[in-house]
This record gives structure tokens, sequence and C-alpha cells, in this order.
């Protein structure tokens, strides 16, 4: 999520202690691996696609069996009172860092990443944009992950951080208001950090999402995504506007075909190949796009932002369980709907720590589509 400033630490602070030893259960096997592979880095899921081991973003999110052993953590997102997303225990190893990365897909234009650091020392650094921070034990920090980030631990140590997605409510952004934004001048007091204490058979309420990702995105939704993008062109990138015209051609054409669809079909089966065809029109056309022009906030290049913000998560038929009833699911999907899993089966034979394959990832084939726009599209 795009923020005003690059870094937010809010007024809570947990015990570290407690922390610590909820995370010394888990043992070396039970630490999953980077989706990316980048080394190092390695995550215990708490909350995942319907409570699995896997790393996918959208559908319905459930509390895995990892999270019900951390008392905890439970109550410190029971505190929170929020409806979180994916949400894991994330490992770096010493030496090891995170890559330079911009968040920019659909999930995370609307989500914020809370990150509570457990095991760290002063020389695991944190950078975003042109600032950085070291987080210590115990406090809560928020970023902007639209900007460019990374994090480096140059210390002999492993870093450990709980980390909770959420899109917030008032009370959240509340909250974030009355903490401290190092860099950046306000007129508002600091308050004083609150300490959550652990508080042994507390009893605990976990929200997690259901509906975070669109069956079909609304033509109103399309044309405010596109619009922040068009508002964000870097105007030395396309001194002669001729780029910004171009891609405010290809996106009205595109909302316009896009909207007479959805009048017509709305998020009907009926509707889908329909949609499909746009997608894969626009797709197309995006790649011939100026790669030079870019966004001002970030220095992405704009045909990739579009990509990863609107078209590869413009219709997810997987989901039309959540929004249609049984019998307007075509029979062709009744079989084909994925449930990002390897199956119940491999899940219990590997002790649950199944990785699931998301739709929304790249396909495993390497083509460098997303996998429902490649080997898991439906025919």
């Amino acid at each position: 999520m795009r923020l005003e400033t690059e870094f937010i630490k809010l007024p809570l602070l947990f015990d570290v202690e407690q922390l610590k030893k909820e995370i010394s259960q888990f043992a070396e096997e039970e630490w999953m691996a980077h989706a990316t592979g980048y080394s190092g880095n390695m995550s215990i899921p708490l909350i995942s696609l319907h409570g699995e081991f896997n790393d996918a973003v959208h559908g319905p999110m459930k509390t895995t069996s990892a999270l019900k052993r951390c008392a905890y953590i439970q109550q410190i997102m029971t505190t929170f009172g929020e409806v979180f997303s994916r949400s894991r225990l994330m490992r770096l190893e010493s030496g090891c860092e995170v890559p330079p990365h911009v968040d920019i897909n659909y999930h995370w234009y609307n989500r914020v990443r809370v990150h509570i650091p457990i095991t760290t020392t002063e020389d695991v650094l944190f950078y975003c944009g042109d600032q950085h921070v070291h987080m210590a034990a115990g406090e809560c920090w928020i970023f902007d992950s639209w900007s460019e980030h990374t994090v480096k631990n140059n210390s002999d140590k492993t870093r450990v951080h709980l980390v909770l997605d959420t899109a917030g409510s008032p009370r959240f952004w509340e909250l974030v208001e009355r903490g401290d934004w190092p860099f950046k001048n306000r007129q508002q007091q600091v308050c004083i950090p609150q300490l959550v204490s652990y508080e042994p058979g507390r009893p605990t309420n976990v929200r997690t999402e259901t509906y975070n990702a669109p069956l079909v995105l609304s033509p109103g939704e399309i044309e405010n995504l596109v619009g922040d993008l068009t508002d964000d062109i870097d105007s030395t990138s396309d001194p002669d506007g001729q780029g910004k015209q171009e891609f405010a051609d290809l996106t009205k054409s595109f909302v316009r075909a896009w909207r007479e669809v959805w009048s017509e079909h709305g998020m009907k089966p009926g509707g889908w190949p329909l949609y499909h065809e746009l997608v894969t029109r626009a797709d197309k056309a995006s790649y011939l796009l100026n790669p030079a022009l870019v966004l001002a906030s970030n220095g992405v290049e704009l045909g990739g932002a579009f990509r990863g913000l609107v078209l590869f998560s413009a219709i997810n038929e997987e989901f039309a369980p959540l929004y249609l009833d049984k019998d307007e699911v075509p029979d062709v999907l009744k079989k084909a709907i994925r449930s990002f899993s390897t199956g119940e089966k491999a899940a219990k034979d590997s002790g649950g720590a199944a990785k699931s394959p998301g739709r929304n990832e790249p396909c495993h084939c390497g083509s460098g589509k997303r996998f429902k726009h490649c080997h898991g599209r439906v025919s």
C-alpha cells in the first residue's frame, strides 16, 4: 500500500520473551522456503488460503495449525481486531537479504503489512525509498510497499518478524495517525506506546478475509485503478506526452469494452470468455507501450504496473463459488475450480506442509505468465 511516508512506527509494544517462546517451538522442517526462492528467506504461515501451508494471497483465508499453537500471537491479532489476510512468521538468515522490489499487484494496492520484530539486532536494516530504519524487537511498524524496499541482515544472527497483512479498519488508521512518522514533519504529538501483555487463558477471536479478490473487476474499479496509474506517470520519461496518450487510448478502449460486457453479463459465466478476450488483447497491447515510460512514485515500468495492478486480477473464475449460486457455476468449473492446494491427501502425507500453488503466482512452466493465464486456464 502507498503511504504518505516511508515508515510509521505504531504506538504499541509487545512481549518479546513470550514471542520468542512461541517461535522456539517450531522445528526447522516447519519453515517454508520463500516462494521466489530468495536465499535465506523462510516463513511459517499463520493465516493462509484455506489454512494450509502456502503463499497464496487470494481466496478464503483461515488460521493454520501453526497459529493455533501460538496463544500470544492470537491475542495480538485479537487486540488489533482487524480482518487479516495472509500473515506469517518471516525469517531472514544471517548475511542474507530480501532483494529490492515493489509490491504493485492488486492485493497489495489496498493492504498494508504490519511488522513486529521478535529476534533481531541493530545490524538488520529495512530500506524503503530513500530511507532506512532498524525495527527493534517488540516494536510495531508499517511501511510504504508501493516504493522499492529491501531488508538486509548484516548480522551473524537470524532475524524473525511476525508479519500481519490487513487493509485496516478506521480504528487501525486512527492508530497509525497517533504513531511516530520519523521521516515526515507533523504537528500531531506522538503517543506513548501501549504494552500489549500476554494474558494466559485470554479468549481470542482472529478475523480473516474471505472476499479479497473479485470474480470480475467492476468497470468503475478498473477506471479508478487506471486513473491512479495515469496520474502517476513520470513526465520526464515522456517529454512529448506521446506515451501517456497511447496509454490513455489503450485503457479508454479497454474500460469501454469492459463496461459493455459488464452491462450485459455482470459477473455471470456468459461474460467470462469475453472478459478473457479483452484481458488478452490489452495484455498484448501493454507490451507495445514505450518501456521507458515509468511511474514517478517508484520507477516501475508503466506497462508492467498496468498488468500487475489491473489485468492479472481482472477476472478470477475460480472464486465463482464465493459469488454465485451453485446452479450458476458451469459444469466445466465444478471439476476445474482450484483450491490452491496439492490436495488434502498430499497435505496429510507431508504433515500439513504441502505448498499450495496460487492462481496469481507465476506458472510453474516458466512462461512468465500467471498460472491462471497459462496451465491453470479454464478451457
